[in-house]
């Protein structure tokens, strides 16, 4: 599903329905799956164990909404964790929560664990705001009536858009839309609101 990354992808979580998984209180919408990798929002009702096996695999998750737990730590909204390892029969949430996450995309040992709040906002491009999270992954603030300039994407892009509506001159993307762009791909992307983006960079490029 979604599997190429050579071709572009948007779509709009806000209206995708939620798929029960084999766990009856975790709910996932998949965004792009190939072989052990995926790309997924998923839903942990509250109190609920993300999984009952000790599935243990990298992963990459930003915390849309309510608290994640797991072996490390509790994580409010607007956490982000990038880990070599976590055990899946010690993810939960006792609030509930949905998250963005990608899983098995990498194999390295870096390890990062942001707590919402714990980051600055630093000055980007313009009047961009930047939370950098890893390497070329962040969160980019853009003010009412940003616009940025025309650009390529060397290795790619893909952005969740968080907060407000990201536009371009091929369409508009509202709180919810997932869009992954291929390696040279180009755009001008502008806002009409504050709008908040999860991006991450250059890791589409396939030989």
């Amino acid at each position: 599903m979604n599997n190429d990354n050579n071709k572009k992808v948007i779509i709009d979580t806000e209206v995708k329905n939620w798929e029960q998984t084999q766990n009856i209180d975790v709910f996932i919408k998949i965004l792009s799956k190939h072989q052990q990798t995926q790309t997924a929002l998923i839903k942990i009702n509250k109190g609920a164990n993300l999984s009952q096996e000790a599935k243990t695999r990298s992963v990459e998750v930003f915390v849309i909404e309510g608290t994640y737990t797991n072996e490390f730590g509790d994580f409010p909204e607007g956490s982000y964790l990038r880990l070599p390892e976590e055990n899946e029969e010690f993810v939960t949430s006792f609030s509930g929560c949905t998250i963005f996450k990608k899983t098995n995309y990498f194999t390295d040992n870096h390890k990062v664990i942001i707590k919402a709040g714990s980051q600055d906002w630093v000055q980007g491009q313009g009047n961009l705001r930047v939370m950098p999270l890893f390497e070329q992954t962040a969160l980019v603030k853009w003010p009412k009536g940003e616009r940025f300039v025309p650009h390529s994407h060397w290795g790619g892009e893909e952005i969740l858009v968080l907060q407000g509506c990201f536009m371009d001159e091929h369409g508009k993307y509202p709180k919810g839309v997932w869009i992954r762009s291929p390696h040279l791909s180009k755009h001008f992307p502008y806002v009409e609101e504050e709008t908040i983006i999860l991006v991450q960079t250059g890791h589409l490029w396939e030989d």
